[in-house]
């Protein structure tokens, strides 16, 4: 994933999180009410004082709009072989054990 990918997932979490629209968080930032799509649709890129500006205005720090970790979507997303190898395996695990016991409790 492209660092600009994760930022624009982590805006979007973010965003979404405080219920806010596009609108209104490129009105809190004092930019064109169609800033913030412009961003998120991939046609912009915001200068480091803009970044500084959407993250105070949601409520986080800078670093966390580039955090590949900072939103469960690029957790997800980013390690997605990973997240389901890791489901998968403890799924079997806890189905495994299940079936045991109650093979022993067929057996007793």
């Amino acid at each position: 994933m492209s660092l600009q990918e994760v930022f624009i997932k982590n805006l979007k979490f973010y965003r979404k999180k405080l219920g806010m629209t596009q609108e209104t968080l490129s009105e809190k930032i004092g930019k064109g009410m169609n800033y913030i799509n412009k961003v998120e649709s991939r046609a912009s890129f915001p200068t480091v004082s803009v970044i500084e500006e959407i993250a105070a205005a949601l409520n986080i720090r800078p670093y966390l709009l580039f955090c590949e970790d900072a939103s469960p979507q690029n957790i997800i997303s980013g390690g997605r072989k990973d997240f389901v190898g890791e489901v998968t395996e403890t799924l079997y695990k806890r189905l495994s054990a299940d079936m045991e016991n109650v093979l022993k409790d067929l057996v007793h």
